[in-house]
Order: C-alpha cells, then sequence, then structure tokens
C-alpha cells in the first residue's frame, strides 16, 4: 500500500513539473515572440552644449605599404567611387567649450582612427567623418564609434538635433543622443611651421546603431540590426545566410549592411513570408512586426517631409529570442525642407508622400489591409497634437539658439546656408507649420489611386504587343481602370492609346516599326483621381531635348 502511494505521488510530481513546464514554455514564448519593447527614455538628457573637438590627422600605411595624410580624403567624393575611402591614424581630443587642447598629447600620440563617412555629402568641401576611438581611450557619452556630421545639406543646421530630441519623447520608437560639436584639424602630415588647426565649423555627433547601441537599451549581444543601402523588403540572391556557400558579405552589404548579429536566419524567415503571396499578410505582419512601432516610423518620416527612407536610410533590428522587428529612422538631412517637399520635385503631387512607399513590397501589402490608411492618419495626427506640438517644436528650435548664434557666422557654415540670416529666422518659426502642411499633403495624396510598376512590352508571335503592369488599388475603395498611352521617341502625344481597362494588360495590335517608344500606365479611380506609373525617364530625346519625366518607361523595338 506504500509503495502504491509513493508511486502515486511520484507521478503527480511528475505531472506538476510537467503542466509547470508547459506554463513556463508558453509564457516563453509569448514573451520572447510577442512582447513589445520599450525603450528606457532615461538615456537621454537635454544636452545643448558645445563640445570642441581637435583632431590631429597624422600620415598613416595603408595595406599597399603606400603612405597616405590628410589630402587623401579630397578625393573620396560621391562621383569618384572607384576611389577607396582609407582609414587613417589620428589623435581626438574631445572638449568642453572653451578648453584649449594639449599640444604635447596631439603631436604623436594615436588614440583614434578617422575616414570619411556619407554617400552624396563627400563631394562637399567641408566632409562628414566616421572617427573610432581605441579600446584604451575614454568613450564619449558611452560612444567608441562617432558620426560627426557636417550636414551640408541641412540649411538650418540643427535638423538632426530636432528630430532626434522628439524621438526621445516618443513612445513606440527609438531614438539617438546627439550633441553639438566644433570642430578642428590639424594636417600633422605638413611642414611643423604649418600645422595649425583648421576650423571646419559645427558639426552634429549621431550615436552609431550598433552592439553599443543596443547594449546601452538592454537588448543584448544576440540582436541583429541592419541599415537599409538598397532595400525594399524584396527577396534578392545577395541575401544570403552566412552558412550558405554563395554567402558574400560585400554584395549583402550592398543591400543591408550589417550593424550588428552574426546570422542571418530571422532576416530571411521574415522576407519569405512577406513575400509570399499565398500566405495572410495580416498574420504575416502580426508575426514579425510591431505595429504600433510601424506606424510611428512611417507617421514621423512623413510629417518631417522624409521621402528619402523608401529603400536606404533607415534602420531595423531584431532583439535576441524574439521575431519582432523594429524600425529606426536614420539620416535626417533630407527632412525638414518642405519648400523644396512641396515645389521643387518632378514628379507629380499624386506622387508624392505616402505615394513613394509603395515601392516597398511591405508597405504596399500594409497598405492594402483593411483599416491601416486609417490608423496611418490616426497615428499622425496623434503625433501632432500629443508629441510633435508646436509648443515643444517652438521651445526646442529655441533652445538651439544660443548655438547657432556662436556659430553661423564662420565662413565653414554660412557659405552653406542658401539663405539670409532673417530668411532663417522665419524659417525655423514655421517649422511647425511646415509639419502640419505635410500632413494635409497625405490626407490630399490618398485621394489618388497607388501607382504601380510597369514591366517591359513584349512582343507576341504575331507582331502585337504585349503591355503589363502591377494592380493599383484605391485608398478609398473605389473601383479602378487603367489608361495606357504609347508616344514615339520624340515624344509628340500618344499614337496610341487605350482607356478603361479593366485588367493589368494591354494588347496593342497594330505592329511598331523599329525604334524608341515611351509607355504610360496611368490608374483611374471612379471619381476621376488619376495615377501615373512608378516609372521614370531621364535622358535625350530624338531632337536633343533634356528630359527628366516620371510615368514613363522607355522601350525599343528592334
Amino acid at each position: 500500500m506504500k509503495q502504491n502511494k509513493k508511486e502515486v505521488i511520484l507521478i503527480l510530481m511528475v505531472l506538476m513539473a510537467v503542466v509547470l513546464f508547459f506554463i513556463l514554455y508558453v509564457d516563453l514564448g509569448r514573451r520572447t515572440t510577442s512582447e513589445k519593447i520599450v525603450e528606457n527614455k532615461d538615456i537621454y538628457e537635454r544636452d545643448n552644449s558645445i563640445y570642441d573637438v581637435y583632431i590631429s590627422v597624422f600620415p598613416t600605411k595603408d595595406d599597399a605599404g603606400n603612405i597616405l595624410d590628410f589630402s587623401a580624403f579630397s578625393q573620396c567624393t560621391s562621383k569618384n567611387r572607384t576611389y577607396y575611402n582609407p582609414t587613417l591614424d589620428c589623435n581626438v581630443q574631445i572638449l568642453n567649450e572653451g578648453e584649449a587642447p594639449d599640444l604635447k598629447k596631439d603631436i604623436d600620440h594615436k588614440n583614434a582612427t578617422i575616414r570619411v563617412r556619407g554617400g552624396s555629402t563627400r563631394s562637399a568641401e567641408y566632409k562628414s567623418y566616421k572617427v573610432k576611438l581605441e579600446n584604451n581611450t575614454e568613450p564619449f557619452f558611452g560612444q567608441t564609434n562617432l558620426n560627426i556630421n557636417k550636414h551640408t545639406q541641412d540649411s538650418y543646421k540643427i535638423a538632426t538635433k530636432l528630430q532626434t530630441d522628439l524621438l526621445a519623447d516618443m513612445d513606440d520608437i527609438f531614438s539617438y543622443r546627439t550633441y553639438f560639436m566644433r570642430v578642428w584639424i590639424k594636417d600633422v602630415s605638413l611642414p611643423e611651421e604649418e600645422q595649425e588647426f583648421q576650423y571646419h565649423g559645427l558639426y552634429t555627433e549621431v550615436e552609431q546603431p550598433n552592439e553599443d547601441y543596443l547594449r546601452a537599451r538592454g537588448f543584448g549581444k544576440k540582436a541583429v540590426m541592419y541599415k537599409a543601402n538598397n532595400f525594399a523588403f524584396g527577396l534578392s540572391d545577395k541575401l544570403r545566410n552566412v552558412d550558405d556557400p554563395q554567402y558574400n558579405k560585400e554584395e549583402f552589404e550592398t543591400v543591408l549592411r550589417i550593424q550588428s548579429g552574426n546570422s542571418h536566419e530571422k532576416l530571411l524567415e521574415m522576407l519569405t513570408a512577406v513575400n509570399d503571396m499565398s500566405l495572410d499578410f495580416e498574420k504575416v505582419f502580426q508575426t514579425y512586426f510591431d505595429e504600433d512601432n510601424y506606424l510611428t516610423w512611417l507617421a514621423f518620416n512623413l510629417l518631417m517631409g522624409n521621402e528619402d527612407v523608401i529603400s536606404h536610410n533607415y534602420i531595423f533590428f531584431s532583439p535576441a529570442e524574439s521575431k519582432t522587428w523594429y524600425f529606426l529612422p536614420w539620416d535626417f538631412d533630407g527632412a525638414l525642407d518642405f519648400e523644396k517637399y512641396k515645389d521643387t520635385w518632378n514628379h507629380r503631387l499624386s506622387l508624392r508622400s505616402i505615394q513613394g512607399f509603395n515601392m516597398s513590397v511591405l508597405h504596399r501589402r500594409y497598405f492594402r489591409l483593411e483599416g491601416s490608411i486609417e490608423k496611418l492618419q490616426k497615428k499622425m495626427k496623434e503625433l501632432l497634437n500629443e508629441v510633435i506640438t508646436k509648443e515643444k517644436v517652438t521651445a526646442l528650435v529655441d533652445s538651439y539658439k544660443g548655438v547657432l548664434g556662436k556659430i553661423l557666422f564662420t565662413p565653414s557654415d554660412v557659405e552653406q546656408i542658401d539663405m539670409t540670416m532673417q530668411e532663417l529666422g522665419v524659417s525655423l518659426a514655421s517649422l511647425y507649420e511646415g509639419m502640419e502642411g505635410c500632413y494635409e499633403l497625405y490626407k490630399e495624396n490618398i485621394l489618388y489611386p497607388a501607382p504601380m510598376f510597369v514591366a517591359k512590352p513584349e512582343k507576341q508571335e504575331d507582331g502585337s504587343l504585349r503591355f503589363a503592369w502591377d494592380s493599383s488599388y484605391s485608398y478609398q475603395g473605389l473601383p479602378i481602370t487603367y489608361k495606357v498611352e504609347v508616344f514615339d521617341a520624340a515624344m509628340n502625344g500618344p499614337i496610341f492609346w487605350q482607356e478603361g481597362i479593366e485588367d493589368t494588360s494591354w494588347i496593342l495590335r497594330e505592329e511598331l516599326e523599329p525604334g524608341v517608344y515611351f509607355v504610360r500606365v496611368s490608374a483611374i479611380d471612379s471619381e476621376g483621381h488619376e495615377q501615373i506609373d512608378f516609372e521614370h525617364f531621364i535622358g535625350q530625346l530624338v531632337d536633343g531635348r533634356e528630359t527628366n519625366v516620371y510615368g514613363l518607361l522607355e522601350f525599343r523595338i528592334e
């Protein structure tokens, strides 16, 4: 009897252990796949101080044995991609405003490396720099990789600081610690009597999104993070896992730059699901993305007038033991220039604001979900009413004026501002109105159908020509038909056209003579809102005219 009682007790203990394990396992699965992560906003402090940075650049031997000096950086331009970007030894001293550098320490004491950073800004006279502090050098607010940005394309000189400070107070999204710096650089390769620190003006140091960034926010080493270089959430042969025999890191990073992590398994799993049109996309999205984070990222970029985030200039990461991916903004120079945003683009209003995001597979599929557009509009309004308020924007801008007043009359900065000081003051005072204008542009823009991509026409056996394109859709749920226009090489009006097409293809029965032609496909809803396609032609017409036209695909008949 006692033996049976012991066996019963043992069985009960085993059952309890199994139940406990199951509860813990389910809870762990729930936490690791769907639990929302929240950034500790205490990491950010309002710091509008100016840090004076003195950089002494030393002659440095490259891998080929050549001695390079500071003058090598002048060959790093946006148009000269064949010239590799050298990394040089340097001494960096980051001081409080007004402090003088230790001239003895900078003579031969290497404590960091420096290289040029950025893309189109490489052609500027004053370049941006990536400085990496050595292990025995004291970090700058916990950072050892410093992005010291000149912001040559930012007329305000505060665009990055303003936007990161706004993000620092925003739920469901992450920001960066940023600091104002005045930079002096000395070329140690010059004769000693010519060596002196040359003033390069105001810079903004932006926290590097990497393992240190993740660690500072408690996400650990196993998180994976990427920066989009040429990536719109499509599948690519260049994107392979590290254990794939055909994996090539250099090719991989032409699409996505690896910021953290040593496996791409989670990335490929997510991309496969996003691009599988047989799957329920709503379930896919809920599995792999945090909707509040995604909507906040989209709404923030739209309100800032930043369209330069379709296939690059954004970060996304996934914490360890989680399938969820989170978006971060990156590269803020293209935002806040509201006059350019409204007036100086070559393409139609109908392709602006949210419409460009349709180039991405992820965004295009999300926008088609029921209620998604209403959610995005609600998020934009919420940010304007509660976070990006006029009072907050005004207060932040006012807090930077002390910095601007100290630097904007120096040649290295005033030459890059394409407005007078009075005009700058007016523009700074109207930044919030510009954000409100972006919200109104969004509401106007979603009246148009979504743009499409057009395939190269295919010649049929009978000599006819088949045109095909992606399907469009109406944000209002209206029925859509398509119009096809075919132009000759001189672009003297359409030579063939057809309206009221309900399918996503059309056959031109007339046989075209050999030569160059153009096609435009438009989507038209039942209320008459017409949207052109995504194609873009830049070039010279047969009569010698240079043209830059959106909505045209060039093709040739042999």
